[in-house]
């Protein structure tokens, strides 16, 4: 654990983030890590690799980022500004995925005009849009980093491993002990692997177990590309951080793809910001929520025996779903 507090960062949001206690209605208390007060762009966890990842830029005289998104994604307004104040260029792809209409692709998009490029739904289009990009940068003597979506890098992933350890190292100083289960959102993987790194080196440490569940909500091999990054990033340490242990993925909230939810799931998220005045939403933090309530109702742990990880909100998430519905008709 001190190779990864060597590693250099930008500091860039408002860290330790609080871990709260709530009591659910008819149901135990829980922890809740409340990255979506980082403080930095929208507020969430994407701050903490970004901070890791920038060090590493900067460590090996990056100039500029060659990288992509899809329509659904906060990472976009939390990464440019980054970009900006640490003077690297910025050269940020969007794909269409999930499709929407094409008017509100430009609405989402729409105080980044000229900051990103917008690509059709085609993997093809963007790895040739990208390495064009990132060649056209060599040839005038810069030094491109390109990275693939949702800053999956081993530099960005032990950023999430810090925050895990941030939350163990806060508990553990409050005379508290470390929650059994922890749910987490899961998209490219790139948080569930840092967790998972993270809660090996405390086990390898000797802090109890803890249980990394990484809800679904991008389709897809998900656990496979967690063992991948895992892998890379244990690697990457040289050997400091193990990377055997079980990856477990729930997928039961999933709701037929990415971007996309039941009224039942609209309901949940609002149930919640009423009962414990926390914002979450169906695309990304709902469906983590969901699946750790359903695991409540099937196992009842001690209070405070689950922790749910708030990795942040995405405000405009009931137009985000209409114009993928939307898209999905055309």
């Amino acid at each position: 654990m001190d190779w990864l507090r060597e590693q250099r960062r930008a500091p860039l949001g408002i860290f330790p983030t609080p871990v709260e206690q709530f009591s659910l209605e008819g149901g135990p208390a829980i922890w809740v890590k409340r990255d979506d007060l980082s403080g930095w762009g929208r507020g969430g966890a994407k701050a903490r690799k970004i901070e890791f990842l920038l060090g590493y830029m900067h460590a090996r005289g990056y100039t500029d980022l060659v990288t992509v998104a899809g329509n659904v994604t906060n990472l976009a307004f939390d990464l440019l500004p980054a970009l900006e104040r640490e003077r690297i260029g910025a050269h940020l792809h969007i794909i269409d995925d999930p499709v929407v209409p094409h008017e509100a692709r430009h609405a989402i998009f729409a105080g980044l005009e000229g900051r990103v490029t917008l690509l059709g739904k085609s993997r093809t289009e963007a790895f040739i849009a990208t390495w064009t990009v990132w060649a056209r940068l060599r040839a005038q003597g810069r030094k491109p980093f390109w990275v693939l979506p949702g800053v999956s890098h081993p530099a960005g992933i032990l950023g999430n491993a810090f925050g895990f350890i941030e939350m163990a190292e806060d508990l553990v100083a409050r005379g508290q002990p470390l929650p059994e289960t922890v749910f987490v959102t899961a998209a490219t993987g790139t948080t569930v692997a840092g967790f998972l790194l993270a809660e090996r080196a405390l086990r390898d440490a000797g802090f109890p177990p803890i249980r990394v569940v990484g809800v679904q909500v991008y389709p897809g091999r998900t656990s496979a590309s967690i063992r991948v990054l895992s892998y890379w990033v244990a690697r990457h340490s040289g050997g400091k951080l193990g990377h055997d242990f079980p990856i477990e993925v729930d997928s039961s909230a999933l709701a037929g793809g990415f971007g996309r939810y039941g009224a039942d799931l609209a309901d949940t998220c609002e149930r919640v910001r009423s009962e414990t005045g926390l914002f979450i939403d169906p695309i990304f933090g709902g469906k983590t929520w969901a699946a750790m309530e359903d695991h409540l109702r099937l196992v009842r742990p001690r209070d405070l025996g689950v922790l749910y990880w708030h990795c942040g909100y995405t405000p405009e998430w009931r137009v985000l779903g209409q114009q993928v519905s939307a898209g999905d008709a055309e």
